[in-house]
């Protein structure tokens, strides 16, 4: 099969979507078929000849950039045989890949990767806070209804895209994650980087610092959790923020105003083959979104043989199964609080919650995402007529 990948990022972004997306391109291409993308920014010295990059302007205060208005595919896009088009995005790129599938008479698919007006909830703007959140959903309801297939990762997606009455055809594929590299002394050169004995918990959170992440609940349970009575091996407790974005300087500052720049370290981002340095560098994993479509971060926490601390909202709650490999808990800084507290006390249990969360990682594997989106292409390829290009 010959594939066209249409996305607004692609590498040397680091998120989810472009995670997502390479691996599925790689598992693809394992299995002996041929994917092309489409994605904007400057051409990087690993990109083959199948991956086509478009003009890009940078998005202020956010790690990647924009597609420029009104893009146009750099090649003969008719002599590549393509046979189906896969959008990740309902943007520019993705309504270039829609409108491409038109043109060519192909089908399109489309996956879901976020909620928009979720995201818009978390604004500061007030205005974007009343006016976006309609704004994304029309734009959500528009793209859907263009697809042949809407590809949405958990229930929880499919469940919001209904109550949005988004009109399509839409399959449950969860993304695939898999085991990330890790370093023989990976842990412990981490540990020293950071200054921690063997002793000192390692708190973990992975991911964007944008407002949706809700990273600021973490900052105020580190807060409370300094004026509890903790065992002597848990009170010396540390958090790593990995990871950047537009929320940074802002949570810099709450860190400092908390009086908590003493247990928070601030990494930045990191190269992608690092990454799992730092998840063996961790003893708990916590994820404060209440805008998760899926988690992929906790299905790498899993896989590394971390507990997790997620907010019982969206998809971590199919992920994380509460009191088996983790913990859910309410959106409010106090019950982060508690929860982080139950599991520093308690190391056995830390122990049995990373027993079975690697059990429960391999639901998430790549191979099986592949199957699911396959399965989907070839149920697209049967709707549309096979008629001449237009």
């Amino acid at each position: 099969m010959r594939i066209a990948l249409f996305s607004e990022c692609y590498m040397p972004v680091t998120n989810g979507v472009v995670t997502s997306v390479s691996t599925l391109r790689r598992t693809l291409r394992e299995r002996g078929h041929t994917v092309f993308v489409f994605a904007p920014g400057a051409p990087q010295p690993d990109d083959d000849d199948d991956i086509y990059r478009l003009p890009a302007l940078p998005f202020p205060r956010h790690p990647y950039h924009f597609a420029r208005p009104f893009p146009r595919i750099p090649v003969d896009f008719g002599s590549l045989d393509v046979e189906i088009v896969h959008c990740q995005h309902p943007f520019t790129v993705g309504r270039l890949g829609a409108e491409t599938a038109r043109k060519h008479n192909l089908p399109m698919v489309y996956t879901v990767h976020s909620l928009y007006d979720n995201m818009m909830a978390s604004s500061k703007s007030p205005v974007m806070r009343r006016m976006g959140q309609p704004a994304a959903r029309g734009v959500m309801r528009r793209f859907c209804a263009r697809a042949d297939i809407v590809i949405v990762p958990s229930q929880h997606t499919y469940d919001a895209l209904r109550t949005d009455r988004v009109v399509a055809r839409l399959v449950v594929v969860p993304s695939g994650v898999e085991p990330l590299p890790v370093h023989c002394d990976g842990r412990a050169r981490i540990r020293q980087q950071l200054g921690l004995t063997d002793t000192m918990p390692l708190l973990l959170y992975v991911g964007r610092l944008g407002p949706e992440k809700r990273v600021d609940l973490l900052l105020h349970a580190v807060a409370s959790l300094k004026t509890r009575l903790l065992p002597d091996a848990a009170a010396d407790f540390r958090l790593a923020i990995v990871g950047d974005g537009q929320c940074r300087a802002d949570l810099e500052l709450l860190a400092a105003e908390l009086d908590v720049m003493d247990r928070v370290y601030f990494v930045g981002a990191q190269p992608h083959e690092a990454v799992g340095d730092w998840y063996a560098a961790g003893d708990i994993f916590t994820l404060s979104s209440p805008a998760e479509t899926q988690g992929l971060a906790l299905i790498e926490a899993m896989n590394a043989g971390l507990p997790c601390i997620a907010v019982a909202m969206g998809g971590p709650r199919e992920v994380v199964l509460h009191e088996q490999t983790g913990l859910l808990v309410p959106l409010d800084a106090e019950s982060f609080a508690d929860a982080i507290a139950a599991l520093l006390r308690d190391p056995q249990k830390r122990r049995k919650f990373a027993e079975r969360g690697r059990v429960r990682a391999r639901d998430y594997t790549p191979a099986m995402m592949t199957d699911g989106v396959l399965a989907v292409y070839r149920e697209a390829l049967n709707l549309v007529p096979l008629t001449a290009s237009a």
